[in-house]
């Protein structure tokens, strides 16, 4: 950046994205469920359009297949009625409600009784972003360093010194970004901000060898308190996966076992007939989400603590869904938060 002559971007794995960027559903958003006002609505909204356009110009694979968000009840209905006066507050056009003929045709093998279609969702090779990202930020004259890890942040003056485990070095910045996600408190805490918890979220996604090339939208059931719900994931090149629900663990740990395949099987069921032998586990991801077990949503936090004493340490806390569809809008964001004199 013109702005900035001497980025350094640091990772404690041994290449990009090993955690949240990595593991989710690839989609990109439309901005429908957030709260209007909120920074979720706002980013997602804008990382949306951003995010298409990156790809454009950068040739990203993706596909712009839109969503059937479906009910099976009348009174459900209700409730995707709801939902799309969210999404036109929100800024969304094209948003319509469509009866079950109208969903046969475009989707034969789902069944409902409604759905909610939202043109404006997609999905996206994340990787594919993320190498184009590190490639344009190496080739822009910044530095990404893997494999280190801080382990110390001190504030000396008016600057920041952040030490790193395992090298007898430190680096020194008047401006720090912490976008650490599943370690973002442990950064922050580093500083003496400790006002922030975050709990570790996790979700499972199976998949299917049947249906592949046979399903042309993503299929989501209506919202829960902690997540989307657990959605048909369409990839690329066709095939299908579900996921994810949600759980709360205390443990980083990604191992995946057959646990939860009847409560998959029974939410599938509901729209799209499988049976047992054709669904297996696949991965799994953590989000660290503000919100606890008991907790109603929580928006993005992302703020430049000056009020507490540090000018230009920019937190970034809770960046779960929808923070990949945000990404290029969240990095914009955080630009016009810092203090430049």
């Amino acid at each position: 950046s013109k702005d900035f002559s001497n980025i350094l971007i640091v990772d404690k794995e041994s290449t990009f994205g090993q955690h949240i960027s990595s593991r989710n559903s690839e989609v990109i958003h439309s901005g429908l469920y957030y709260e209007p006002g909120s920074l979720k609505a706002k980013l997602c909204f804008d990382g949306n359009h951003m995010m298409y356009d990156f790809c454009d110009s950068h040739s990203i694979p993706y596909n712009h297949c839109g969503k059937l968000i479906i009910a099976h009840y009348e009174s459900e209905i209700i409730k995707l009625q709801k939902l799309l006066s969210y999404g036109h507050t929100n800024g969304l056009s094209n948003l319509h409600i469509i009866e079950k003929d109208e969903i046969q045709k475009k989707e034969p093998l789902i069944n409902c009784l409604a759905a909610l279609s939202v043109p404006s969702a997609g999905i996206v090779d994340s990787h594919s972003v993320m190498k184009k990202l590190e490639s344009l930020i190496n080739a822009r004259g910044a530095s990404i360093v893997y494999n280190m890890e801080v382990t110390d942040i001190n504030q000396i003056d008016n600057m920041y010194r952040l030490s790193f485990s395992n090298i007898d070095y430190y680096a020194e910045s008047k401006i720090i970004i912490n976008a650490a996600g599943l370690w973002s408190t442990s950064i922050s805490n580093m500083l003496g901000i400790t006002d922030y918890k975050i709990h570790y979220c996790k979700g499972d996604y199976y998949s299917t060898s049947l249906f592949k090339g046979e399903i042309n939208s993503l299929i989501y059931p209506l919202p829960t308190q902690h997540s989307l719900g657990i959605h048909l994931v369409l990839k690329l090149d066709g095939s299908i996966q579900f996921g994810p629900n949600a759980y709360y663990t205390n443990e980083l740990d990604y191992t995946i076992t057959e646990n939860h395949k009847d409560v998959f099987l029974n939410h599938i069921n509901q729209f799209l007939k499988i049976d047992k032998n054709s669904l297996r586990p696949d991965f799994s991801g953590l989000r660290p989400k503000l919100q606890g077990p008991n907790d109603t949503n929580k928006d993005f936090i992302i703020i430049n603590e000056y009020a507490k004493g540090y000018k230009n340490f920019i937190n970034l806390i809770g960046i779960d869904s929808p923070g990949l569809t945000s990404c290029l809008a969240i990095g914009e964001y955080v630009r016009g938060l810092l203090i430049l004199d």
